[in-house]
């Protein structure tokens, strides 16, 4: 039987799910608990220190934070997770001026534990989602139901569901991963019922992933969404608030381009975006598998030649961006399928697959703007009709007014990012007339 009117002529390597720190089961989310550490304190008192105006003190106060005991690999992630937290919230501060200084008792280990997984130091998307929770019964299903946060920075019902709606999207696309491979596998044996089995495996995952994302709608408000956790969210790459980015002290020299700014005496600055969903190795996993291209952004500098999505690689885990690079270099499935002989068995059938798998992402990402509209543009375009009414021009800071633009935490300009990246979605679908 002829399967492909189109020879390969060269091998492709396929990446394992092992050597890219992926569990067959939960995907890119850790599948073991984590491990507690005592200058944790900080961190548990965080929205009490920053309420007192006292959380920069405190963080003054403690001494060098030793990394040299961190053996397994989770506990590197929770020692990431955990000096994010007071490396963001101390730039931050709860209506305060932007601190520009991170201190050498957490900068010089948060670029330590940043060197060893191959991070930014920065929040991430890894840190808040990623290494930031737990099952409620470790027995039980990997879903809203039994998925619990680890630490926020409003200490809001809110805020916990935002991050744990990611994580159930992450729990439920772990499949796909596995399958994917799967699929790479299949192509390279011209196994049609294999290529088959593992399509069907990803078109049920993102025709999941919607679902998830509207729930998003339950139990986070749109208001203290915008006013009181994204403001965490935000990075320093193109802040007008800190312009040269932040001034890591006791770091004295970058490695493999971190920090990545103004070298001084004290430390070194470094500027980076923010954490965001566009972090997810998971969509660009998917990205990747059915050939979805993200060109740069319509009206953007010419001399950029990548996508901001593409940007955002940068900001995951070390092993999970190999992972997206080494799919992307692999096998193409969408030129496998739309090259299969229209005579062969099957061929409408996988055609079929692969565009529900297109489908579900072009849902997932309307879907996407939508949300945003709500809890961004809305929210911004309401702050704009009050302005910063009642609120004494003494205390008022420039992040008050930057607040009032629909931008990214990553620092995009969002809805027509976001449009166009769903308008280069279905252009991956696969024409009828094949």
């Amino acid at each position: 039987m002829t399967t492909t009117s189109k020879k390969r002529t060269l091998a492709k390597k396929i990446p394992e799910l092992k050597d890219h720190d992926i569990h067959p089961i939960t995907g890119f989310l850790p599948s073991d608990p984590l491990p507690l550490r005592p200058w944790e304190l900080v961190l548990d008192d965080l929205q009490r220190l920053l309420l007192a105006g006292r959380l920069r003190e405190r963080v003054r106060s403690l001494p060098l934070l030793e990394v040299t005991q961190l053996k397994s690999l989770r506990e590197w992630q929770r020692a990431y997770l955990v000096l994010s937290f007071l490396g963001q919230a101390y730039v931050w501060g709860k209506n305060e001026p932007a601190e520009e200084r991170v201190p050498k008792c957490i900068s010089i280990p948060w670029l330590q534990t940043c060197d060893k997984l191959d991070m930014k130091p920065i929040i991430t998307y890894a840190g808040v989602e990623l290494y930031n929770f737990k099952l409620l019964d470790p027995t039980g299903p990997w879903d809203l139901s039994n998925l619990c946060i680890l630490h926020t920075f409003s200490c809001s019902m809110d805020e916990a569901w935002f991050f744990l709606v990611s994580i159930a999207i992450e729990a439920a696309g772990a499949p796909a991963l596995p399958a994917i491979v799967k699929a790479l596998h299949a192509i390279e044996n011209d196994d049609l019922k294999s290529l088959k089995e593992a399509l069907t495996v990803v078109a049920e995952v993102t025709e999941k992933l919607k679902g998830i994302l509207v729930r998003m709608y339950e139990k986070t408000d749109a208001h203290v969404f915008f006013n009181r956790v994204r403001p965490y969210m935000n990075g320093w790459e193109k802040s007008d608030d800190l312009p040269n980015g932040v001034l890591y002290e006791g770091v004295l020299s970058a490695k493999n381009g971190v920090p990545n700014g103004l070298k001084t005496d004290v430390g070194v600055y470094g500027k980076y975006s923010g954490g965001s969903a566009g972090q997810s190795s998971l969509i660009h996993v998917l990205d990747a598998a059915l050939d979805i291209i993200h060109a740069p952004m319509r009206g953007s500098d010419p001399a950029k030649s990548i996508n901001f999505i593409h940007e955002m690689r940068n900001y995951m885990p070390g092993p999970h961006r190999k992972f997206v690079y080494a799919i992307s270099d692999s096998y193409s499935i969408r030129e496998y399928v739309e090259n299969l002989s229209p005579k062969a068995d099957g061929t409408a059938d996988l055609i079929t697959l692969f565009n529900k798998c297109v489908e579900g992402m072009k849902a997932f990402r309307n879907t996407h703007i939508q949300m945003v509209s709500v809890y961004i543009v809305s929210q911004a375009n309401k702050r704009k009709d009050v302005g910063n009414a009642g609120i004494p021009a003494e205390v008022q800071t420039e992040r008050l007014q930057n607040g009032l633009l629909a931008r990214g935490t990553g620092g995009t300009n969002l809805i027509p990012f976001l449009k166009q990246s769903r308008d280069e979605t279905i252009a991956a679908v696969i024409p009828s007339s094949k």
